[in-house]
């Protein structure tokens, strides 16, 4: 294990020690633990919840500027992983549960907004307005969510006003810039001609040499180069202090019978990246009103507008879509005796496959939209005294715009005439949620009855449209682009693809009812049941039954620890359940036919249309996917609750997973859905917290979570080879690069590739002096097949394992190269305060984890195309040419030459994985510090104010980590087969503010 590794054990081991140290010491107030948690659709005393719930507060997140809502709460929870898959403005956020249950499905939780469902919800969040974040891990919580709940509920309740309280205004606001944290270290001036010189040269065709003079001059004139300025691409692209302003403002008040709230929030944010940014708009008004004390009333109004700016570095496509390589690779310098950098050369980006990175992120725009809006209102009612009545009643709609624009030096509009191209995509989502219950509590003697009835509906609708536009005159912007789409006119003979249109209707009916039973306030049961009916599944399959139970002993309640000093709170938990999953598309059990001249035959002097299937066999019988899952807790409290955390040991295992399964393609078709396969998860989680010191003055907190899982694949039904129970999926950065091994017994995500092993040495080969050819000796393997283009292997190529020790090295000897999965993961953060100062810090951390470092594999590769520029470790590689720049052959000369060197000639074949790329991807991020400073009260008080507070953050102020590249929590490819891998991020920032929160 590496130095940096043992230092993250240690800071985190520490973290959990000092509560403990220092808590004999103060132990003079006591923490409220009576807290109320949301627990499928009812509130819950924390005191009587038999399930594994996590929880975040306002309270926690309250002095935390951050303009997202997952930020805030990354770390903070046990079981719950949090992570940004890149660093650009609005990038998507991952939230994974207790690891993830499917294979190909999504792995997204399913979230509730005041009692609505809604899509990825923290994206259209304030942290500002969260009152509270609760998060159902085990199946007997979320299976009374049953639709979706396999991957786990995040309940999120926003802030209202108080009844009987005075109006208030509250202005929250900062204002901050951004800057990169760290670039790719690459060759310098002379490092990257000497390395052309050799690319050019070593083969001895005169015609290439000429070349390389005209470019780069002779090799005598080489040494120009050391003083020539270096031409930080990433900087120039990435390198620009990126500015943000956040308001937030809240008015909040009530009268006898009602209450109100309304929040505001405005976001302008620049991104690092040329042409990137974020705005975003949010309002939403909450009502309550009382009518008479046995009904009520609430409604919720909450609208959303935000536009994501900029083309970004990459998307989920292979290689072409890679933007970030134009930074990284372009020549170091300016000028060049045939190349203008600051002008686009379309010979010289064929000959190199590279554009300006200036001028290809001007020549890329675009604007990804989406409007949200949120209704919803709820109606309370007493029936008697015991027993009430509660419906709420929702709707959601969410559009979503994309325009992108590609200029004449794109490689797309290369593809298509040299003329710019533009995408249009249009989608809206609706969904109306209706929820009906009746809720009977009840308390005789000893006994506590609470039982709940249910019935619920979503209907979801929606509609899509795409459109690739080519052909566009060459001079025309991409705002006139977007505008004027009947400006582009194909040339004689060609048409324009036709648009794409799409439906995606979903119905889901459900019923459910829950009981919880306590006993002299020591024993509790809870029991629940759910069944939902769904219209993606045909006709009897559409149910599913998702029974669970769990129990709980207050063991601090019985006799020999009612009075006890030490053990204030001491909780045992068991609980069993089902939970569903029905994410799939519509109408896949049944088969349609999409007509088009694309697919139509001529018939006379026209075209008839024709239809098609599509490539996705339909199957009657998919039914739902099921969770079942056993979790074991104990909750915690010592010292009158100055210490307090819980255990949890957990195993889940997921079967009929809804699986997008390859078929033989003599079916006429490529894919099918499938119930097939299982997986299985395990884990243990442990959460632990102390108010260390609680003075007048003083106060110090700390609170720290850590967890482990392991995930590993049951089975794989269907989908498998029938000998060997595997398959092979590309992550898709490198056309027909199968780089994912998927197989029983082994965790989804595993990396699949050769092992390196350094570089193959003179000592290995036999030396013909007089035709200065080396063969390489018998006994042997050779790597060329593998990695060098099937050119034969020279002294200095890269070197592969002959694992199998066949003599041959190919596919027979790739291998497990390690997964994505950490040992275990976690969060600490410590707050305090002294008198008008505040303070507070946020770690979070990963041990053990793989990274699939694609990124270092491309720009160590020559692959096809000279001129590129390449890692820094480069210039470390084996040398063929001297000091005087003449080619050395003879063994001897060669063996002096390169002894002082360990690096392998770049492979000149395509694209491979192999061990090099995979790293240690273990971090401990400091995420946030923040400092304030509060007015003294009775100043405030004077100058008319309730509160006024200043503060200053820095986000992202530091990580330790082994890992080489940009950030080792990057996760690009956005497929739950192929976690991990870090390919073309958008490079992440350290983002420094300073702000006020005032209230009057």
């Amino acid at each position: 294990m590496n130095k940096k590794v043992q230092q993250i054990k240690w800071l985190y081991i520490s973290a959990f020690l000092l509560p403990v140290l220092a808590m004999a010491q103060e132990k003079d107030k006591e923490r409220n633990i009576d807290e109320v948690v949301l627990v499928g659709y009812t509130k819950v005393s924390k005191k009587d919840v038999t399930n594994s719930v996590s929880s975040v507060k306002a309270e926690a997140i309250k002095d935390m500027p951050s303009t997202n809502a997952a930020e805030a709460i990354q770390g903070r929870m046990a079981g719950v992983k949090v992570a940004l898959s890149e660093g650009s403005p609005g990038a998507e956020v991952d939230i994974v549960i207790r690891g993830g249950n499917s294979i190909t499905g999504s792995n997204a939780p399913l979230y509730i907004v005041d009692g609505v469902q809604m899509d990825n919800a923290l994206t259209i969040l304030s942290p500002k307005e969260i009152e509270s974040i609760e998060v159902l891990k085990d199946a007997s919580s979320t299976n009374i969510y049953g639709a979706r709940g396999a991957n786990g509920v995040v309940l999120i309740t926003t802030k209202g006003g108080r009844k009987k309280a005075k109006t208030t205004i509250n202005y929250n606001g900062f204002l901050g810039v951004r800057k990169i944290q760290n670039t790719i270290d690459v060759l310098d001036p002379y490092q990257y001609v000497l390395y052309q010189y050799e690319l050019y040269n070593k083969a001895g065709i005169a015609t290439d040499a000429e070349i390389f003079k005209n470019r780069y001059g002779t090799y005598d004139q080489l040494s120009k180069y050391k003083d020539v300025k270096k031409k930080d691409w990433q900087d120039e692209v990435f390198g620009r202090e990126a500015f943000n302003a956040t308001h937030n403002i809240s008015v909040t008040g009530g009268s006898e019978n009602s209450a109100f709230s309304l929040t505001l929030n405005n976001v302008e944010e620049d991104g690092i990246m040329i042409g990137s940014g974020f705005k975003r708009n949010m309002a939403n008004f909450k009502y309550d009103y009382d009518i008479s004390k046995k009904l009520s009333l609430s409604f919720n109004t909450r609208y959303s507008r935000q536009t994501i700016f900029g083309a970004g570095t990459s998307s989920t496509g292979s290689q072409s879509t890679n933007r970030l390589r134009n930074a990284v690779r372009y020549q170091p310098f300016e000028g060049g005796s045939i190349v203008n950098v600051d002008e686009f050369d379309p010979l010289f980006a064929d000959q190199t496959n590279l554009v300006n990175p200036i001028i290809l992120a001007n020549n890329e725009i675009k604007e990804n939209g989406r409007n949200d809006l949120m209704l919803n209102g709820s109606l309370d009612y007493k029936i008697t005294k015991n027993l009430t009545f509660r419906s709420v009643i929702g709707y959601v709609q969410r559009d979503e715009i994309v325009n992108q624009f590609s200029g004449t030096v794109t490689s797309l509009a290369r593809q298509n005439n040299d003329q710019p191209v533009v995408f249009l995509s249009k989608a809206q989502t609706r969904r109306i949620t209706n929820t009906n219950t009746l809720n009977f509590r009840k308390t005789l003697g000893n006994h506590k009855l609470d039982l709940l009835a249910g019935q619920e509906i979503v209907k979801t609708d929606g509609e899509s449209l795409t459109m690739n536009i080519k052909w566009f005159p060459k001079s025309i912007s991409a705002q006139e682009a977007f505008a004027n789409i009947q400006s582009a006119s194909p040339p004689s003979g060609l048409v324009q693809d036709a648009p794409k249109a799409g439906r995606a209707p979903d119905r889901l009916a459900s019923f459910f009812g829950r009981a919880n039973y306590i006993f002299k306030n020591k024993y509790i049961l809870t029991a629940s049941m759910r069944a939902d009916g769904s219209s993606v599944f045909g006709k009897g399959n559409q149910w599913g039954y998702f029974p669970a139970a769990s129990v709980a002993w207050k063991i601090n309640e019985e006799n020999f620890l009612k009075d006890s000093k030490v053990v204030s709170e001491l909780k045992l938990r068991a609980g069993y359940g089902l939970s569903g999953n029905n994410r799939i598309g519509a109408f896949l059990y049944d088969t349609f036919f999409t007509t088009s001249s694309d697919y139509g035959y001529a018939f006379g002097t026209n075209v008839t249309p024709g239809a098609t299937t599509g490539n996705i066999l339909a199957n009657k019988n998919v039914k739902w996917e099921s969770a079942a899952s056993t979790n074991l807790g104990l909750d915690f409290g010592l010292f009158k609750g100055k210490v307090y955390g819980t255990f949890d040991l957990y195993k889940t295992d997921t079967k009929d997973l809804l699986l997008l399964a390859k078929i033989p393609q003599t079916t006429g078709y490529e894919f099918q859905y499938q119930n097939s396969g299982s997986t299985e998860n395990k884990g243990v989680e442990l959460t632990l917290g102390s108010t260390i010191v609680n003075k007048e003055n003083f106060t110090w907190k700390i609170d720290a979570n850590i967890s482990s899982n392991r995930n590993t694949i049951k089975s794989l039904g269907n989908s498998a080879s029938a000998s060997a129970n595997f398959y092979l999926f590309p992550s898709g950065w490198q056309n027909n690069l199968n780089d994912f091994l998927v197989q029983v017994g082994k965790p989804v995500g595993t990396y699949w590739g050769y092992v390196t092993a350094g570089r193959y040495e003179i000592s290995e080969f036999d030396y013909n002096a007089t035709t200065q050819v080396y063969t390489l000796k018998s006994g042997i393997a050779s790597s060329a097949s593998a990695a060098n283009g099937a050119k034969p292997v020279q002294p200095g190529d890269l070197k592969l394992q002959d694992l199998n020790e066949d003599g041959v090295i190919d596919n027979k000897d790739m291998t497990d190269l390690g997964n994505a999965q950490p040992k275990f993961y976690g969060g600490f953060s410590q707050t305090f305060r002294y008198k008008n100062w505040d303070m507070s810090l946020l770690f979070n951390f990963s041990v053990g984890n793989k990274v699939y470092n694609a990124n270092k594999l491309e720009y160590s590769t020559q692959y096809l195309y000279r001129d590129n520029n390449m890692l820094a470790e480069v210039a470390d590689r084996w040398r063929w040419f001297n000091d005087a720049g003449q080619k050395v052959n003879d063994p001897t000369e060669l063996a002096a030459l390169n002894a002082n060197t360990t690096g392998w000639t770049p492979p000149a074949g395509a694209y491979f994985l192999h061990s090099y790329g995979i790293e240690d991807g273990s971090f401990l991020r400091l995420n946030n510090v923040t400092v304030g400073y509060s007015l003294g009260k009775d100043f405030v008080k004077q100058i008319g104010l309730s509160n006024f507070r200043l503060y200053f953050t820095m986000n992202n102020v530091f990580t330790v980590t082994g890992y080489s590249g940009y950030d080792p929590e990057a996760n690009t490819r956005r497929n739950p087969l192929t976690p991990g891998v870090d390919y073309a991020a958008y490079p992440r920032s350290r983002f420094i503010l300073s702000g006020v929160d005032i209230t009057f």
